[in-house]
C-alpha cells in the first residue's frame, strides 16, 4: 500500500483551511500538546528512568564498597580475635582431666588425691567412684574420699584441689570430730568426707560406647551358637534312643499284620 505524503498534507491543509481562526488556534494548541506528550513519553521519560536506575546502582555499589572496606579493615582484628580464642580454648582443655573416658578420669582424680594426701600428710581411708553425670559439652567425673587428718592438713589438702592445674570442684564436704581423742593436747584429728569432681570432653566419652555394642553383638552370637548346638544335640537324642531300647528288651512287634485282620471284620 503506497501512501502519498504530499496528497495527505494537501488534504490536511484543505481541512485546516475550512475552519475559523479560533478553531485553527485550538487545533494548533491540541497538536502542540500532543507533540509534547509524544516527545516526553518517547524520549524524556526513558532518559529520566535510565538515569534513576543508574543512580540507584551507583549508590548500591558504593554501599558494597564501604562494607567491603570495613570488612578488609577488620580482617586483622578478626584474625587476632580468632587466635586469642584458640589460645583460650587450648588453655581450657589443659584444665580438663587428662583422660579419654570416665574410668581414666576417675583414675586421674585418684592419682591427684593420693599425691596431695601424701604431700599434705592426710590419710585416705576409702575412695568411692561416683556415677558420671552429663554436663554438656562435658562429662562430670567424681570421686568421694574419706579422710583423716588435722585441721591445717585438711585445709591444705582442699586448697590443693581448688588451686591446682586442673579445673576441679568440691560439691560435697562433710567434717566431723569422730576419731578425736578427748582431752588430748595439740591439734585435733578430724574425719571428713570430700567429693571431688572434674570434667572431660563429651566427645571423648562418646567414643567409648562404640566398642561396647560390638562386644554385646558378639555375645548373642555365641549364645545363639550354643543354642544351635543344644538344639542339634536335642535332635540327635531321639535318633540314639532306639538303639538304647533294643538291648534292654525284645524287639517290638511289626505293626503291619494288625490292619489286615481288622479289614475283614469291618467288611
Amino acid at each position: 500500500m503506497n501512501l502519498d505524503l504530499r496528497a495527505l498534507w494537501a488534504t490536511a491543509q484543505r481541512w485546516y483551511a475550512t475552519h475559523s481562526v479560533r478553531d485553527r488556534r485550538i487545533i494548533l494548541a491540541l497538536a502542540g500538546a500532543l507533540g509534547v506528550s509524544l516527545i516526553y513519553l518517547a524520549i524524556v521519560d526513558p532518559i529520566v528512568d535510565y538515569r534513576r536506575r543508574v543512580a540507584e546502582e551507583i549508590a548500591e555499589g558504593q554501599e558494597q564498597l564501604e562494607r567491603a572496606a570495613r570488612f578488609i579493615g577488620a580482617v586483622e582484628a578478626l584474625r587476632a580475635e580468632r587466635g586469642e580464642l584458640r589460645q583460650r580454648l587450648t588453655q581450657a582443655k589443659t584444665r580438663l582431666l587428662p583422660a579419654g573416658s570416665g574410668t581414666l578420669g576417675a583414675a586421674a582424680l585418684q592419682e591427684r588425691a593420693n599425691s596431695l594426701a601424701s604431700e599434705k600428710g592426710v590419710a585416705i581411708q576409702s575412695t568411692q567412684v561416683m556415677k558420671e553425670e552429663p554436663a554438656d559439652p562435658f562429662r562430670k567425673v567424681s570421686i568421694r574420699l574419706t579422710l583423716m587428718g588435722e585441721v591445717r592438713q585438711f585445709v591444705d589438702f582442699v586448697a590443693g584441689f581448688e588451686y591446682g592445674p586442673q579445673q576441679l570442684t568440691i560439691p560435697f564436704l562433710e567434717v566431723n570430730r569422730r576419731g578425736a581423742v578427748p582431752g588430748a593436747k595439740g591439734p585435733r584429728t578430724l574425719s571428713a568426707t570430700v567429693e571431688v569432681s572434674g570434667y572431660l570432653l563429651a566427645e571423648a566419652k562418646a567414643k567409648a560406647p562404640e566398642v561396647e555394642p560390638a562386644e554385646g553383638e558378639g555375645e548373642p552370637g555365641a549364645g545363639t551358637a550354643e543354642g544351635e548346638a543344644a538344639a542339634g544335640g536335642g535332635e540327635g537324642a531321639p535318633a540314639e534312643s532306639p538303639p538304647s531300647e533294643a538291648p534292654g528288651g525284645a524287639a517290638p512287634a511289626p505293626p503291619p499284620p494288625g490292619p489286615p485282620l481288622a479289614n475283614p471284620g469291618a467288611t
